[in-house]
């Protein structure tokens, strides 16, 4: 599909949204290779497995994520402001390891204007009300 994802009036300014996914693309393979020859009855080569998030790898990931989708060629258009959505189900990626992360960190972009990480549920306390966190980008011009 031509990017953006999708189109909004965000505050009033006419948006190209873009969605995508972080996750540890090897980890994931092999957890559902090991799923398949479970299902089978067979004893995985290798178990399942997660990958244990550092702030180094969340960074530097995000980055490439917003380099991808900062590079696109947009369809539709012209937009005031490019969105870009990542959303993150990664067991090790919870909201008060993300905060800590995200604590002083700076993206570049040229074209995005906008970018959040989100997570899934997680219940919230006195620190950190709301079901689902989202996290606001600082971007910075390359």
């Amino acid at each position: 599909m031509d990017p953006p994802d999708c189109e909004a009036m965000v505050d009033g300014q006419w948006s190209g949204i873009e969605i995508t996914e972080l996750v540890d693309q090897k980890t994931l393979e092999r957890s559902l290779k090991a799923l398949k020859q479970r299902a089978i009855g067979k004893e995985p080569e290798r178990p399942e497995g997660y990958f244990v998030w550092g702030a180094v790898d969340l960074i530097s990931r995000l980055q490439e994520h917003i380099d991808l989708k900062d590079n696109a060629r947009l369809k539709g258009g012209p937009y005031e402001r490019y969105i870009l959505l990542i959303h993150s189900d990664e067991m090790f990626l919870d909201r008060e390891s993300v905060s800590r992360f995200l604590t002083g960190a700076t993206f570049r972009a040229r074209m995005i204007s906008d970018a959040f990480l989100g997570l899934s549920y997680h219940p919230g306390d006195e620190n950190f009300p709301g079901r689902c966190p989202v996290f606001r980008l600082s971007l910075a011009p390359y």
